[in-house]
């Protein structure tokens, strides 16, 4: 790099220089790049500040063509996660991309990350015929609570699956029930189920999905299967609505449960397909506004180059105010 190329001094401390090894380009501490697809920084390219992907652009400069897009860098980094560093966001990108959309991205599916259950968290669900739950292990956690964590999975939701690669496929295998679906992914991240999910028969547990929503999904919920809601104060109105679904069929409240969430919790699918392919994940967990929406989108199209990387002029005038 040109000596006078000035980088901000917090792209210099999270951002590594790459090494050559093999022919092949990686960061000296992979880790950092994972901070690439935060939420933080999806916000400051919607915002315009490109400081980071400029950072990260002039890193892998050597890999990249003379003239890229600013999603091209996110999409190269992708691929730099899959083959050293696959984290929990290359898994969820994965299911979003590969799952989500690819089988379900018609009609009123919807995805959504960070489901709260009982005293866990689902990975990734989504819900359109079904509701499926996706619990993620990486290469980098531990399998100490897979047990308690499937459990409760299996309390409310219509198929549950586990997503991990060889480290611990085979031990998930042998410790998770034989309902419960695991998928593999490769080196090159393609998933592939080596064993199929099979739909949950037992009743829902009535009081651990209600727990699991917010209060208006719950009301919503026994709306949808034809109760009253009684007319009681705040602190009792939980208990009440608890009280209502364990009087109906279970397979009722699932059906409901299904069309509650999918009402209240959607996705924006034009938005999703107009992200570069790392991006899809982070689209379903961004919480930006529609007009942030657009900006991103603009901002991600707009073409940079090599000869320009050094010049931090160049990015602040070619991006959105």
């Amino acid at each position: 790099m040109a000596e006078n190329c000035r980088i901000s001094i917090m792209c210099a401390r999270s951002i590594p220089q790459p090494l050559e090894r093999n022919g092949f380009i990686k960061m000296l501490n992979i880790n950092e790049l994972k901070d690439f697809f935060s939420s933080r920084n999806i916000v400051s390219v919607s915002r315009g500040d490109l400081s980071l992907v400029n950072c990260v652009a002039k890193c892998y400069q050597e890999s990249l063509p003379p003239y890229f897009t600013v999603g091209d860098v996110f999409d190269y980094c992708f691929r730099v996660l899959i083959k050293n560093y696959r984290n929990e966001y290359c898994l969820k990108n994965l299911i979003a991309r590969n799952i989500f959309l690819s089988r379900h991205g018609g009609g009123g599916a919807t995805m959504f990350n960070e489901f709260r259950v009982g005293g866990n968290k689902a990975d990734c669900v989504i819900v359109n015929g079904l509701a499926s739950c996706y619990e993620i292990k990486t290469d980098y956690d531990n399998l100490g609570r897979l047990s308690t964590q499937i459990e409760s999975y299996l309390k409310i939701f219509d198929k549950v699956n586990v997503v991990a690669s060889d480290k611990y496929l085979d031990s998930i295998v042998h410790a998770v029930p034989d309902e419960v679906g695991v998928i593999r992914v490769s080196k090159g991240g393609g998933l592939k189920a080596v064993r199929p999910a099979k739909q949950i028969v037992t009743p829902i547990d009535t009081e651990v999905l209600i727990r699991s929503l917010r209060k208006s999904e719950y009301i919503a919920l026994v709306e949808d299967l034809g109760g009253v809601i009684p007319e009681v104060g705040n602190t009792q109105i939980f208990r009440a609505c608890c009280n209502l679904l364990g009087e109906f069929d279970s397979d009722k409240v699932r059906r409901s449960f299904r069309r509650v969430i999918k009402k209240s919790r959607p996705v924006n699918r034009e938005f999703l397909y107009s992200l570069p392919s790392s991006l899809v994940g982070a689209g379903i967990e961004s919480d930006l506004s529609v007009n942030s929406k657009v900006r991103l989108i603009e901002n991600l199209k707009l073409t940079l180059s090599k000869e320009a990387l050094c010049i931090s002029q160049y990015l602040k005038g070619s991006s959105m105010s």
